[in-house]
């Protein structure tokens, strides 16, 4: 180094401390993620197993009006056994995955920050990504869904969400049909209440835009409470300018991004739900199910080791490794109560 002068920031050696170890990361909490409010997390003690799925129909089965059941005085008492439920017991096997990582002695001990920590939750988010991508591609493909509960947008109204109208109102007709659909095929089993409507923020901020949404948002005190945080429970979609329901139903903003590119390669980021096929599901009950315990969920992610973070001292290297742990499947519980939505 050439010899100088006293100057005004040359006569110390800078260091982390002098921003008091001030660290920027966008590592995102794991029990942040969206994920948590359209699926159910049911965990279980074998990697591979049967869950039982009861038919529904027969506990709405009315034939000729119900004459069927009509017990006249001095009449033998219908019997026979035509009522009895069918059931079918279907299997799920869950995947392990390994996120691993390894930091050499020398660098550990060196470092101004907690490396080692920030390290474990970065590979954490991806877990969380991986987890949220596998979801969104469960309720985006259609041969996951009835036939019916597919609906083609361009086939009710014109245009998409994001340009619709008061007078159109694509949005609310392609909910409503959704909704009728779910409310046949489960025999108005589930709640509105139980119901979500998951879209990404690409068209949360579209349909936000639209003259529907904010016509909308204007006839309704609710709505306009909710983004304007007038109400006593935060709202996760106040920053989209959206209340978190829509027309009565859950509303849920996926804004989870995936990195596609290597490192070093131009940088790919995409959404990992796309803009056109938003879904919706039925989440009843808290985010964690009982394994064997009756649910309505639309998609249920079966958990036999969750997000363990593993270290291991490597001392003939000089080196400590590490690695997050998740072993899960995502199923389709129950068909009847999801659908999805296509040109949105």
């Amino acid at each position: 180094m050439t010899q100088t002068v006293l100057g005004s920031e040359n006569g110390f050696v800078p260091s982390h401390a002098s921003s008091k170890k001030m660290m920027i990361d966008y590592s995102r909490n794991i029990k942040k993620f969206a994920l948590n409010n359209y699926v159910q997390v049911v965990p279980v003690d074998e990697s591979k197993g049967y869950y039982l799925e009861m038919d529904h129909e027969e506990a709405g089965r009315i034939v000729n009006d119900g004459k069927e059941f009509a017990w006249p005085d001095g009449a033998p008492a219908p019997s026979g056994n035509p009522h009895q439920r069918e059931f079918e017991f279907k299997i799920f096997q869950t995947h392990r995955e390994a996120y691993p990582y390894a930091l050499g002695d020398k660098g550990l001990k060196q470092a101004s920050f907690p490396l080692l920590d920030a390290t474990a939750a970065a590979n954490g988010q991806k877990a969380m990504t991986r987890r949220t991508k596998d979801a969104c591609d469960l309720f985006t493909t259609t041969a996951n869904h009835l036939s019916a509960h597919v609906i083609d947008v361009s086939t009710l109204s014109t245009g998409t969400w994001g340009q619709s109208t008061t007078q159109r109102q694509t949005i609310k007709k392609s909910i409503r049909a959704l909704q009728e659909q779910m409310l046949d095929a489960t025999l108005a089993a589930i709640e509105e209440e139980d119901m979500v409507l998951v879209i990404n923020s690409a068209l949360a901020k579209s349909i936000s835009e639209s003259q529907e949404i904010v016509d909308y948002i204007k006839r309704s005190p609710v709505a306009l409470s909710q983004i304007k945080g007038d109400l006593n429970s935060s709202n996760a979609n106040a920053m989209y300018d959206l209340p978190k329901q829509l027309y009565g139903i859950n509303l849920v903003v996926e804004k989870t991004r995936k990195v596609t590119s290597k490192r070093g390669a131009t940088r790919a980021v995409s959404q990992v739900l796309a803009s056109g096929t938003p879904f919706m599901t039925a989440r009843p009950g808290s985010l964690v199910g009982q394994y064997g315990a009756p649910s309505f969920s639309g998609g249920t992610c079966f958990v036999f080791e969750e997000m363990k973070v593993e270290t291991f001292r490597d001392k003939k290297n000089r080196r400590t490794e590490g690695r997050v742990v998740d072993d899960y499947a995502f199923v389709a519980t129950a068909p009847a109560a999801m659908g999805m939505f296509q040109n949105a």
